[in-house]
């Protein structure tokens, strides 16, 4: 699959690795609710399995939520809200494609909201796209998503 330049956000992160882009955890939540309930197994829950899946309501809430984790939009084709990105808004404000464009990227606090879930995947993507530009980052480099190497997604 040809990579698509749309596809970086303006952080740094590569939405096409991402599980909401994909959807891969939405899908499988919604095939796991058609399968219970094709074989209404709220029933085997209560009546085989009482004690063990005691809480199955709570775990089929929480599969629902889980239906629903699928981005409708990349973010650069997301509107201009009041709820929208800070790190988008800069960019755009600033003309920038993406953060890499911005010298201060690497002491950026905007950035730094996004370490509790992709620890330092952020800016050492924009390193690695400053250093060999964005085309040859997406095919050649080593897209880093939550601190590892993303290499095995779609």
């Amino acid at each position: 699959m040809k990579e698509r330049k749309d596809l970086l956000a303006y952080c740094g992160l590569y939405c096409g690795d991402c599980v909401g882009y994909i959807g891969e955890i939405a899908d499988t939540a919604k095939s796991l609710t058609k399968v219970l309930e094709k074989f209404k197994f709220d029933r085997t829950a209560e009546f085989l399995f009482s004690e063990e899946l005691k809480d199955y309501d709570k775990f089929c809430k929480m599969l629902g939520f889980m239906t629903g984790l699928k981005c409708p939009k990349i973010c650069r084709e997301k509107e201009n809200s009041s709820t929208s990105c800070n790190i988008r808004k800069c960019c755009r404000g600033r003309g920038f494609y993406a953060c890499y464009e911005c010298d201060g990227f690497e002491i950026c606090e905007k950035l730094k909201s996004l370490e509790g879930l992709h620890g330092d995947s952020c800016v050492k993507n924009l390193k690695a796209i400053k250093e060999m530009g964005l085309e040859a980052w997406m095919t050649q480099g080593k897209r880093l998503w939550f601190g590892s190497e993303v290499d095995d997604c779609p």
